[in-house]
């Protein structure tokens, strides 16, 4: 999930510096009949459209604000080629649908809680639902078992419905992937480690090696024991 920068407020330099959904304070320079323009400290002034206005600030007109006056403002984009800075007094979403992808992982507070699922806020349009059969590998009857609202969590998105504005969640995938990874082979071992078994391997093999040969050597003595005896000859 993208950084929240909802309490930053950017102090760029140009045009350049500024990026898309970034915070910015300005100051009113003038009005016009299609909006109003606003310093924002760079070299080209930003453009709040008068449909902005009206839309984001409770039906106040372009008159209401005035020359000089102090306001927060959101980029919506930027054309460095042409000077152009398009504002918004609207906080713009963290997640744009364009934004959303299958098979990402995000982070997000659990808004609601019903039988069939869990409604999680990871800061696209609206919430996206954890199925109760994606919560957790383990059984569960109600998601209010494992979770509670405002919780933190981490989500996988499996799957998006733009048309019907659905998002889809699973915390179990998470859960089995980190249980799988739990059971991986034991870590490669470092050089040193590897430099360490070399040197010991000689050691192991001469302290293996000396048994055999005084087993070997006490058998051949034996067997000339043995014989001598037959042969009625006194032991050396």
């Amino acid at each position: 999930m993208p950084e929240d920068n909802k309490d930053t407020i950017a102090d760029p330099k140009t045009i350049g510096e500024i990026e898309s959904k970034m915070r910015l304070e300005g100051v009113v320079k003038s009005t016009e009949i299609f909006g109003v323009l606003v310093d924002v400290g760079v070299d080209h002034d930003g453009l709040l459209h008068i449909s902005e206005i009206k839309k984001y600030n409770d039906g106040v007109n372009k008159q209401d604000l005035d020359v000089g006056q102090k306001i927060t403002v959101w980029v919506k984009k930027t054309d460095e080629g042409t000077g152009q800075i398009s504002l918004t007094l609207k906080e713009p979403l963290a997640l744009e649908w364009n934004d959303l992808k299958s098979g990402e992982t995000y982070i997000g507070n659990v808004t609601r809680l019903e039988r069939f699922g869990a409604f999680v806020d990871i800061g696209a349009e609206r919430p996206g639902l954890v199925h109760v059969r994606e919560i957790t590998t383990g059984r569960l009857e109600h998601p209010e078992e494992i979770l509670s609202i405002g919780e933190e969590v981490e989500v996988q998105l499996v799957g998006i419905n733009r048309k019907k504005r659905q998002i889809n969640l699973s915390m179990r995938t998470l859960e089995q992937q980190f249980m799988d990874s739990e059971g991986d082979d034991d870590p490669v071992p470092t050089a040193m480690e590897l430099a360490l078994r070399a040197a010991m391997e000689p050691e192991a093999e001469e302290k293996q090696d000396k048994p055999q040969r005084n087993k070997k050597e006490s058998s051949g003595t034996q067997e000339d024991i043995l014989r001598r005896t037959l042969e009625g000859r006194p032991n050396d």
